[in-house]
């Protein structure tokens, strides 16, 4: 008797049974911290940190200023006798239909539409796991990861405008990426990944990622099934075109770039018409306050000098003693993370699993190349997101990262996975509340 057939129905069974299991624990853990940022609007009070409310209150008077700012907000730039934001306008933009809701308090607006648009993120996280040949219990688990498990998290519970962008821009490369693994329409990537521009520039720097997986669809590449898991018989590709029928790769291109520079273009306008130069944000003019940044500025705005700091915070930075590291005898909870920043495999430990994938398949490679490329101005740029948990900068290539850590997580989870998920969630809980009363 061929005893093929009854193994093969006992590894399926095991299998749908760790994927229930897997299901009742990010279920569970997700309503659990859904239920707490539920409730912070409630009781945060509101500081510093609705920049992006002011500007959409002067857009909707044909105002580009924020005269109306507060005098002790940083990020602010005086030029010219009035005062301007540093920052990408589109989160005014989005702003401006929650402007009625502003007597509601101005940090649980921004709180409210971000848990809109992290809603979104999931949604768009998922199908673009599915894309990519992650099912099942690993794209539960991969899902956790990237809400709770990094500092994602702080971003949701900060509720002020740093990292309100930092969601709104997610969401934007989200639906670029989710584009060109699905349908792979150009237009509608070079537009999102424009936008995502008009909220925070770095995101043009995710360029090669489109770039190098247009080019590997035409050549005839799709999402393999080694991505998949070993029950899934193939990626979910259905709402994919074939290849055979897109466009050429240079017309791609083209469509792309085109679509990418109408947003850049009103960027452009938007500095010049501010500041007299389109390529000005305000950045090297911004008022500061806290004596280090002002003179890590003095260095350049961006300047090679900035490297090795920056690579510090971001992969080497530890937790501090607490109360503080000159206390006679340390109090619980004995740890605190530093608000200069903490090194990413600190804060999210099962980010190594990034490491595992399989880098000889060109989603992998095209995920590498958008990290490091993206990377660039963030290592040579002077400031390092103080005040944060973790590394906040990081969110600007989260999704890439975590595209890479999901494939890079091994098929059925093991024990050790799930493990480093749940800690790298515990970890990000831990200083989310921290940063609530920082900010």
């Amino acid at each position: 008797m061929d005893e093929s057939g009854p193994t093969k129905s006992s590894d399926i069974d095991t299998s749908q049974a760790e994927g229930g299991r897997g299901r009742i624990v990010v279920l569970a853990i997700g309503g659990l911290l859904a239920f707490a940022l539920l409730l912070k609007p409630a009781f945060q009070t509101p500081k510093e940190g609705d920049h992006y409310l002011y500007l959409a209150s002067h857009f909707v008077r044909g105002d580009l200023s924020v005269d109306t700012l507060p005098d002790n907000y940083q990020d602010v730039v005086v030029w010219q006798g009035h005062k301007y934001l540093p920052l990408g306008p589109l989160p005014g933009v989005v702003l401006i239909p929650a402007l009625p809701f502003t007597g509601l308090g101005p940090s649980r607006v921004i709180s409210w539409v971000g848990y809109l648009l992290t809603l979104l993120n999931i949604w768009l996280f998922y199908r673009v796991l599915g894309l990519a040949g992650v099912r099942c219990e690993v794209r539960l688990w991969a899902l956790l990861l990237f809400f709770a498990g990094t500092v994602y998290l702080s971003a949701i519970a900060a509720g002020n405008s740093w990292y309100f962008a930092h969601i709104l821009t997610t969401a934007l490369l989200l639906c670029a990426i989710y584009e060109t693994l699905g349908r792979g329409r150009a237009w509608l990537v070079g537009l999102m990944l424009g936008l995502a521009c008009t909220t925070r520039i770095t995101a043009l720097f995710a360029l090669p990622f489109f770039v190098w997986l247009f080019w590997k669809k035409q050549k005839g590449w799709n999402v393999p099934e080694e991505f998949a898991d070993s029950n899934q018989s193939a990626p979910d590709h259905s709402h994919a075109r074939p290849v055979a029928a897109s466009p050429g790769f240079a017309f791609n291109m083209g469509i792309l770039l085109l679509e990418l520079t109408g947003p850049l273009a009103l960027l452009f306008v938007y500095n010049y018409l501010r500041f007299g130069n389109g390529l000005e944000s305000g950045y090297g003019h911004a008022v500061l306050t806290y004596p280090p940044l002002a003179q890590a500025l003095d260095h350049g705005l961006f300047s090679l000098e900035h490297v090795p700091k920056n690579l510090f915070m971001l992969f080497l930075q530890g937790p501090l003693p607490y109360p503080h590291q000159n206390a006679p005898v340390l109090e619980f909870p004995f740890m605190r993370p530093s608000q200069w920043g903490m090194g990413i495999f600190f804060t999210s430990p099962a980010l190594l699993y990034a490491f595992r994938a399989n880098f000889k398949h060109p989603l992998a490679q095209a995920c590498l190349l958008g990290i490091i490329s993206i990377m660039v101005p963030l290592i040579t740029y002077y400031g390092i997101g103080w005040i944060q948990f973790g590394y906040r900068y990081a969110l600007d290539f989260m999704p890439l990262l975590l595209m890479l850590a999901a494939l890079g997580l091994p098929r059925p989870l093991t024990r050790t996975a799930k493990a480093l998920i749940l800690a790298s969630v515990v970890i990000n809980i831990w200083g989310a509340i921290f940063l609530v009363t920082w900010v």
